[in-house]
């Protein structure tokens, strides 16, 4: 139904039904929430019967744990060592991702990272910590909003190093929808990249990436890469010439 968004006409008098399988409450109140963003009247007709007019609000309060609705309850995930409550697309199926992410004392929320399709903002709900951004680690606080633009050189990282939990909305706005946008993931402590998306799903080091010199200048040879990072010739067909020796 998300991929729909846009493409139904709100000023249309035509009534536009769905068939769906029997739903448990929790899924049921999810699809109700992605239909109200397209009407004002949404309806369930079962055996026969219509019901009365199940439109959702568009919202969610970030701070309320405890009451939470079928939708709401079904896109919380709790251990005993993480919390994590999914607020999209609850909240409409456009191109952000918001989260709420309790991160524990002594841990952090993800990895060191920058994304190459993703501007990437957090919230800062309760507790204090450390934000790492780039050479900088910066004391972050209650209410703190903090920026990660997209770029390759902007790696930040969230740490709950003040003896305290660190709880946060992570906030993601993709470039295009995210199942169609395909992005590049730089983990600079560890030395990756990961690469997410449809279709599409690997993590390598980034010392196996060719240089953009050597990519410039042998970009029209036929040769192949093997896995220690040397080289070797490939009479594949359609290239000027061919690599003869073994290169590091």
């Amino acid at each position: 139904m998300g991929r729909k968004a846009g493409c139904l006409n709100r000023n249309s008098r035509a009534e536009l039904s769905l068939t769906i399988p029997t739903l448990e409450e929790q899924a049921l109140d999810f699809l109700l929430r992605i239909a109200s963003f397209w009407s004002d009247d949404v309806r369930v007709r079962k055996d026969g019967e219509i019901s009365e007019n199940l439109w959702r609000k568009p919202v969610v309060n970030v701070f309320d744990d405890a009451k939470l609705d079928g939708a709401e309850k079904s896109m919380t995930l709790r251990d005993d060592l993480s919390y994590d409550r999914y607020l999209m697309p609850l909240l409409g199926p456009g191109r952000a991702f918001f989260k709420v992410e309790l991160i524990q004392p002594g841990e952090s929320a993800a990895r060191f990272h920058s994304h190459s399709e993703v501007d990437e903002y957090y919230l800062i709900l309760e507790g204090t910590g450390t934000l790492r951004h780039n050479d900088k680690d910066v004391p972050i606080k209650l209410g703190d909003l903090i920026g990660k633009p997209t770029g390759p050189d902007n790696s930040s990282q969230l740490i709950a190093d003040k003896g305290e939990t660190l709880r946060i909305l992570d906030m993601e706005v993709w470039h295009a929808r995210p199942y169609i946008s395909k992005d590049v993931i730089v983990n600079p402590d560890f030395n990756e990249i990961i690469m997410r998306g449809q279709g599409w799903g690997a993590l390598f080091p980034i010392d196996t990436l060719m240089t953009s010199e050597d990519f410039r200048k042998h970009y029209d040879e036929g040769y192949k890469r093997t896995s220690d990072g040397k080289w070797v010739p490939s009479k594949t067909r359609g290239h000027r010439k061919i690599r003869e020796e073994t290169a590091s």
